[in-house]
């Protein structure tokens, strides 16, 4: 869902950031770009449809999570009363037993399943912990909570692990849908250089000098971010940078990067 919502972030960026310099009197050229923006309008908003539903799908998850985990306490509160008669009742413990027995063994493969969710959401946040820029993750809470071994995560309550995951996926998705502006010192081209950074969500980001000389586009992965030169996109992202920041009126600015159909790889 994470990649579905950087895909669509990135188309974000690719309508309010077209620039089209349209020269008085050539209306060929106008009608070009009105053309292309058109198109990349309703790119957008089939991308924003596709974010919704992504939205939604996630929420329908969460919500059964949650279902799934008062269910569950809900069967070993009954079974729990069960056991506690069948003391009572001595005539019929071992029908009570075998009963209990019975319903404890679909708790437990209940919980089995559960666990496996979590288990697997717990490993992809910790690749995510190693995504986010710095510059980012001081607005996110809750990677200490995460279980460091399977021996810890096996004793925690599955309430517990619910809730931490949910929290983490909310914050990690609040990013996804925000553009993001920071200064940092990055290792571009092997050097350590100061610069200014305008991530897009967490898919795309775009770092220039701060004397405007050279600029950088970055790509996550699991180590990290990976950066290379772009010295012909500096004046671009620096004028992006400062129409986030409100230093400079709403307009359309030109960023290299380009939104990747379904299945597409980028080279």
């Amino acid at each position: 869902m994470v990649r579905w919502v950087a895909a669509g972030l990135a188309a974000v960026l690719s309508v309010f950031v077209f620039a089209g310099h349209v020269a008085a009197g050539e209306a060929g050229e106008a009608r070009d770009d009105l053309d292309t923006l058109d198109a990349l309008v309703e790119r957008w908003l089939a991308l924003r449809a596709t974010i919704a539903e992504e939205k939604r799908e996630w929420e329908a998850r969460r919500e059964q999570w949650e279902e799934e985990i008062a269910l569950l306490e809900r069967e070993a509160g009954t079974l729990k009363k069960e056991m506690d008669e069948g003391d009572t009742f001595a005539s019929s413990v071992e029908k009570k037993r075998a009963e209990a027995l019975a319903r404890k063994e679909r708790m437990e493969s209940e919980l089995q399943k559960l666990r496996a969710v979590l288990d697997r959401a717990e490993t992809d946040l910790r690749r995510w912990r190693e995504r986010i820029p710095p510059a980012l993750m001081a607005s996110v809470t809750g990677f200490d909570a995460l279980p460091a071994t399977q021996t810890e995560a096996g004793k925690r309550p599955l309430t517990k692990r619910a809730q931490t995951v949910a929290a983490l996926y909310t914050q990690i998705e609040t990013l996804q849908n925000r553009f993001h502006a920071a200064r940092e010192t990055l290792d571009v081209a092997g050097t350590r250089r100061q610069v200014d950074v305008l991530y897009i969500g967490l898919a795309r980001a775009f770092a220039v000098s701060p004397a405007n000389d050279w600029a950088a586009v970055g790509v996550p992965a699991d180590a990290g971010w990976t950066w290379t030169l772009s010295v012909e996109d500096a004046q671009s992202v620096r004028r992006a940078i400062d129409v986030l920041s409100r230093r400079e009126t709403a307009q359309l600015v030109t960023l290299p990067m380009r939104v990747l159909r379904e299945k597409e790889v980028e080279p």
